[in-house]
């Protein structure tokens, strides 16, 4: 693993710990602040509305200044965001501040541009998930500190612990080495290069995953705390556990087919709205979130699977496109949530299950349709229908 790999992992590791330490206690800040179920779920859908409009536009910039550029300055907007949500001790002030945060999210279209160009060939796959399970596994003791300090200090505090650890993490990013700028296509065959027929179904078909099974995640930790009545420092316990089964699932999936992690995400997505809806345990609890882990590395995995069907030149386009319709999937998810909610909060759990196995009968189709024709393709790409 060569040093930028390094860099980026301790990078990585530190920023996982520090996002975790605040982020999954947000919704709850949020309800300190004074804002209701529904403006949470709104809330933590303008999130991914954030970032949606950022994607696309950081893609197409990797390609043109940089993948590197487009990173650091990332991090640094994470750091100035994070600052400024300590400072903030209105519910508006907050909630910029926090949008701020969530437009830094345009950092994974440069970022997996600048792995997929730096990977062994052969082994993007593998090193996305590395590299992935590098961030949440800082990122899983995140929220045991976090509930640790949110009891004794305030969930507030968390903030300033996070911008700590984010300054230490910019300054190992920023030693990542430049890539070289590889000239693009024009006209035509430049965006036949990228909106060719199966990256837009495949993108098309992880959005609609995405969908359902983001759908009784942003509101959970509320769900623990008011229905099930859990204190902040077992959230935290669970979080925590999530991040285990993140750093699990990845570092197991990338040893398999991207479609297999896929189905696995959607297949345990679904058992873990079983486990919070049916039982009352605690370790019912840390099951649901450990396999929950399975849905950020199936989002992992799906990048890799992406990478076939799109040139190295547009791969920071083609990736901030996917990201943006990934964006715009949580931002419905978050918005939809927050009224399952209100209305009855046991709904977001049962309505995520049909519609995942909408999407599992989905997956299969585009995997019966594409597979005869993906083993027989050469490992060449070509204007206008790519794949390796």
């Amino acid at each position: 693993m060569n040093r930028d790999f390094v860099f980026l992992i301790l990078s990585l590791i530190l920023w996982g710990i520090g996002e975790g330490s605040f982020f999954s206690f947000v919704p709850l800040y949020l309800q300190e602040l004074g804002a209701k179920a529904f403006q949470i779920g709104g809330i933590m859908g303008g999130l991914s509305f954030a970032a949606m409009l950022c994607h696309l536009p950081a893609g197409y910039l990797a390609d043109k200044i940089g993948r590197r550029t487009l990173i650091v300055a990332s991090w640094a907007i994470g750091l100035l965001a994070t600052l400024l949500m300590y400072l903030s001790r209105s519910l508006l002030l907050f909630v910029l501040s926090l949008f701020l945060y969530g437009a830094t999210a345009f950092v994974l279209a440069p970022l997996n541009s600048y792995i997929s160009h730096a990977a062994p060939k052969g082994s993007l796959n593998r090193v996305l998930t590395i590299i992935s399970a590098s961030f949440n596994f800082g990122y899983m003791f995140g929220p045991l500190i976090g509930g640790f300090l949110g009891e004794n200090y305030g969930i507030r505090q968390l903030f300033l612990f996070a911008a700590v650890l984010f300054f230490i993490s910019t300054l190992l990013v920023w030693a990542l080495r430049p890539q070289p700028i590889t000239p693009s296509s024009h006209g035509i065959a430049f965006f036949r290069s990228i909106f060719n027929l199966r990256f837009s179904l495949f993108v098309f078909l992880i959005a609609l995953t995405i969908f359902a099974t983001y759908l009784p995640q942003p509101l959970s930790p509320n769900y623990l705390q008011n229905q099930k009545l859990l204190p902040l420092s077992s959230i935290g316990v669970l979080f925590f556990i999530n991040g285990a089964g993140i750093v699990t699932f990845n570092l197991l999936l990338g040893s398999f087919t991207p479609f297999l992690g896929i189905l696995s995400g959607q297949i345990l997505t679904m058992a873990f709205c079983l486990l919070l809806t049916n039982t009352t345990s605690m370790p019912a609890f840390a099951i649901a979130f450990f396999i929950l882990g399975s849905y950020r590395a199936a989002h992992t995995v799906s990048v890799a699977q992406m990478r076939n069907y799109v040139q190295p030149e547009n791969m920071g386009l083609a990736y901030g496109f996917a990201e943006s319709v990934f964006a715009l999937a949580m931002i419905l998810a978050s918005f939809f949530a927050g009224y399952l909610y209100e209305d009855n909060p046991v709904r977001m759990y049962s309505l995520s299950i049909h519609l995942t196995l909408i999407t599992m009968g989905l997956t299969l189709g585009f995997i019966y349709l594409t597979y005869p024709v993906m083993k027989r393709t050469p490992k060449t790409i070509h204007f206008g229908d790519h794949q390796d």
